[in-house]
């Protein structure tokens, strides 16, 4: 039995979009002749082993896993494209770094010393682009940070800024613009300072044991299904405008990133 997964930008408030989102994918998956198709995406515990499992037809991920523990386990689909400020036509995105809005930080520079909080370990635009944004502008052996803590989610990390628990987080720049819609008066607590360097999106990937065939019908139905009228209104308020195939290589920017701020001790 094949599954599936939409496990990113997983707002609650987006439940019924995102259900709807999966339908859509689903039909066209159908219409392009793949068989075992599930009817409902799955809310795994254990995202890892779930993106391992041969059985897996299609879920989303993260630039950072993909390029660590997923690396050579999975097989990278396509780039959805997001439209809102922070992600470009090619699928590429950034992060935003924000700071209290009542705070007297108005440069990354006055973060120095700053407690920092980031959403997970394993995230490109939580932890990595933190880590990058302070390497521009510190390379020197002692912290950057006061402290860093984990919130363990980038709305988390959001409200402990706006609440004055931390000063300083990045944010993943379609997860600010969709919270910036749904609860705009936490938002409205934030200031933005800037954004972190851009790397590729959060990619579709399916098992690595599909073959040729599968992918590209898999590929045939996300286009299909980008360029549907019935799922217009779907996709806009998922903020989707697009999907891009690109050269896994691509992803290799992530990696070009932690190299160059590997020596940042960040707290």
């Amino acid at each position: 039995m094949n599954f599936a997964s939409l496990p990113m930008y997983d707002l609650p408030e987006l439940a019924s979009a995102t259900g709807a989102w999966w339908a859509g994918l689903a039909a066209h998956m159908q219409r392009q002749g793949i068989a075992d198709v599930p009817e409902v995406c799955a809310v795994p515990d254990d995202l890892e082993r779930h993106w391992c499992s041969p059985n897996l037809l299609f879920s989303q991920t993260c630039g950072y896993p993909l390029t660590h523990q997923l690396n050579g386990k999975v097989r990278l689909l396509g780039l959805p494209v997001y439209a809102c400020k922070g992600c470009d036509r090619d699928g590429f995105y950034s992060s935003v770094i924000v700071v209290p809005g009542s705070s007297n930080l108005f440069s990354l520079a006055d973060c120095r010393s700053a407690r920092a909080v980031y959403n997970t370990d394993d995230s490109m635009s939580g932890l990595l682009a933190l880590r990058a944004a302070a390497a521009s502008q510190h390379d020197q052996a002692d912290p950057f940070f006061r402290s860093l803590s984990r919130s363990g989610g980038h709305r988390r990390s959001l409200q402990s800024v706006a609440d004055g628990k931390a000063d300083v987080a990045c944010i993943d720049a379609v997860t600010f613009a969709l919270l910036s819609r749904i609860e705009p008066e936490l938002v409205s607590r934030v200031r933005v300072l800037g954004q972190s360097p851009k790397v590729p999106g959060l990619p579709y990937i399916t098992s690595l044991t599909a073959n040729a065939e599968t992918v590209e019908r898999l590929r045939t139905a996300l286009r299909q299904a980008m360029a549907d009228p019935a799922l217009s209104d779907v996709r806009a308020e998922l903020l989707l405008s697009g999907i891009t195939f690109p050269d896994p290589a691509h992803y290799n920017v992530i990696l070009d990133l932690e190299a160059a701020a590997s020596r940042l001790t960040l707290a």
